[in-house]
């Protein structure tokens, strides 16, 4: 082409006797043929420019939908993981109440007192190890899931987290569900059942109606076993397809996220732009596409118009120089097209529902949507040219460096890494967000900028600290339970382990509790409890620890001790302080206390049997009277 140019601006070379043969022919031939080259080279020069201009319009707008598809992406994500984080996390707490209540478990108590929130699965239920309901959200009457996928898959396999199984009908709800769940096994590691919760596959595309994608836009979570969990195109739902035939199930064997044109042919034939991105913590991919027509419509009409002007431009440049002019002014409507697609751009980030960020790589704040700026509770000029990590506390913004740092230096391997952290609003107050951060890097491979992703979870956070304070909590003394005190124990016992160090266990059961019971009521019955825990508490150094283990019966954990005698002079304490008189509304009480002691390492070698040394001594405090104190032989 370069050559052809050069040709064409180059001029007929004269020969030597030019001016006779001048002089002889017609004067019009000379300028008519330059005017022809000219006019040549005029249109050779448009119609180069023409398609440079379509090929680059297509390039810049097929990456920024391929940009804002991967945002979006990173987002449904986030939605979908912590999603079965916290199904995962409800799982392994219904396991333990289950290991702790066995089948007295009741979780449609739970979900009418809120324990449970019902609205984040269709069903939570226990299943036994032969597959029948323990218990459950809702009434289900005799039914058996020996069968289920769900049920086979944790029993035949030893695993320890959230299997999510393909959708099935469900034979309580009587409709289609994707089923998940956890194993529960006995103390010795035998098969006990699972925890089984269910969602709803419309549920898990809900994010398709929180952003426009479009009639043909495709929103789509699909397991590496090449299932479909899920899968929404315009209003058409659809689950539990085969997906191994997509372009994008392909790629995912070779790259675990990429953004590609694909043509559809492998689904319904419509040409999408797509993004997906494989799952880090679960055998799941997210996808998002959108139509090629719908959203290159812009650009293929700016592509017919600028064809249309060079083909103007060709046939009006023999007639008018002038026409050059006319292309001026198309130039600039092209312009102010491209304006016009870029506004689009800026208005679809700001309306997102995330918090989204593109900092530098330095973590200078680059821009901010209306979302994350309204969780910072700080206007977006105020954000812009900032740093990122002035907005959190110095412990966290250090933690939050080491992780841009890690992210920056890694090769790509690492699929949507994520951090829970802080930031200090504007008025001060602690906001907790899940953070996602993926970086867009040039061609040379050098990081351009990072998209970062933000979902407020400071409820979250609050309901996981209220989970956890229950789990190993008793509620009417808020004293440690017996699965706390354990824990406890066996810290205690590592830390004192070949050292010239005792640690000692105080098994404690009220005397004459069940006459206050019997005599003022249940309400004066756990008044008295809870005063009694209190008295206990005062009997102790704060690096001990005082339980109820359930009724009438307390435990202590006396750490670090340097003789039997320490431990002695506490439990003689806590006799005394038990046996003064306790104010029952008016009503003076009394009870006294019979008190087991064993000791670490003198009466036994690990936690289980030193707090069993400790019961038994107990009993024999009681039966020798009660309201003494027995230490359990060496």
């Amino acid at each position: 082409m370069d050559a052809l140019e050069n040709k064409a601006m180059t001029p007929p070379r004269q020969p030597s006797d030019a001016p006779e043969r001048v002089a002889r022919g017609p004067r019009t031939a000379t300028p008519l043929n330059l005017l022809v080259v000219l006019a040549s080279v005029f249109i050779l020069v448009v119609w180069l420019i023409t398609l440079q201009r379509i090929a680059f319009e297509r390039e810049q707008a097929l990456a920024a939908e391929m940009k804002a598809n991967a945002s979006l992406a990173i987002a449904f994500e986030q939605q979908v993981s912590r999603a079965l984080k916290a199904a995962e996390q409800v799982a392994a707490f219904v396991r333990e109440q289950y290991r702790l209540q066995g089948r007295a478990i009741d979780l449609r108590r739970w979900v009418e007192e809120g324990v449970i929130r019902e609205e984040m699965f269709t069903i939570i239920s226990v299943v036994d190890e032969h597959g029948d309901i323990v218990s459950s959200s809702r009434s289900t009457g005799p039914v058996n899931y020996a069968d289920r996928e769900f049920f086979t898959a944790q029993r035949d396999a030893r695993i320890d987290h959230l299997f999510i199984s393909q959708p099935v009908f469900g034979r309580v709800s009587k409709r289609w569900l994707i089923p998940m769940s956890l194993r529960i096994e006995h103390a010795d590691g035998r098969f006990a059942g699972v925890v089984v919760m269910a969602i709803s596959p419309q549920d898990v595309t809900h994010f398709f109606q929180q952003v426009d994608l479009g009639a043909q836009g495709l929103l789509e979570l699909g397991g590496l076993d090449g299932v479909v969990r899920a899968r929404k195109i315009g209003a058409r739902s659809e689950f539990g397809l085969s997906g191994e035939s997509l372009a994008w199930f392909q790629r995912q064997k070779q790259r675990r996220t990429d953004d590609f044109y694909d043509s559809g042919q492998g689904l319904d034939g419509v040409a999408r732009i797509v993004s997906y991105r494989s799952m880090a913590d679960y055998p799941l991919m997210v996808t998002v596409a959108t139509a090629y027509d719908e959203e290159m419509a812009t650009t293929l009409q700016r592509r017919t118009t600028y064809l249309l002007a060079a083909v103007g431009v060709s046939l009006v440049v023999m007639l008018f120089v002038g026409v050059l002019a006319l292309m001026l002014v198309r130039q600039r409507a092209a312009t102010d097209a491209l304006q016009g697609s870029e506004a689009l751009f800026r208005a679809t980030f700001h309306q997102a529902a995330m918090g989204i960020a593109h900092i530098s790589p330095e973590g200078r704040i680059l821009r901010v949507n209306e979302t994350f700026s309204r969780m910072l509770g700080r206007p977006p000029e105020r954000l812009q040219g900032g740093n990122i990590f002035d907005l959190s506390d110095p412990e966290v913004a250090s933690a939050a460096r080491t992780f841009l740092r890690e992210q920056l230096a890694s090769d790509g391997g690492a699929l949507s890494p994520e951090i829970e952290k802080t930031y200090r609003r504007e008025d001060g107050s602690l906001l907790w967000v899940c953070e996602a951060v993926s970086v867009v890097r040039k061609r040379q491979g050098h990081p351009a900028f990072l998209v970062l992703v933000a979902q407020d979870v400071t409820e979250r956070k609050r309901l996981e600290a209220r989970l956890s304070h229950e789990a190993q909590h008793d509620a009417l003394t808020g004293l440690a339970n017996r699965v706390r005190f354990r824990q406890r124990l066996d810290q205690a016992l590592d830390a004192v382990r070949g050292q010239e160090q005792l640690c000692a266990v105080l098994y404690i059961d009220l005397d004459g509790f069940k006459a206050i019971n019997d005599r003022h009521g249940h309400t004066a019955g756990d008044c008295l409890l809870q005063m009694a825990a209190r008295r206990l508490e005062g009997c102790v150094r704060s690096s001990d620890m005082v339980a109820r283990f359930g009724g009438d019966e307390f435990g202590i954990l006396l750490a670090s001790l340097h003789s039997r005698q320490d431990c002695a002079a506490v439990a003689l304490k806590v006799l005394d302080v038990l046996a003064q008189p306790f104010d029952l509304d008016g009503h003076p009480a009394r009870i006294s206390a019979s008190v087991g002691a064993a000791l670490y390492p003198l009466q036994a070698d690990n936690g289980a049997d030193l707090l069993k040394q400790a019961d038994q001594a107990m009993y024999v405090a009681k039966h020798a009277g009660k309201n003494r104190f027995h230490c359990a032989p060496e």
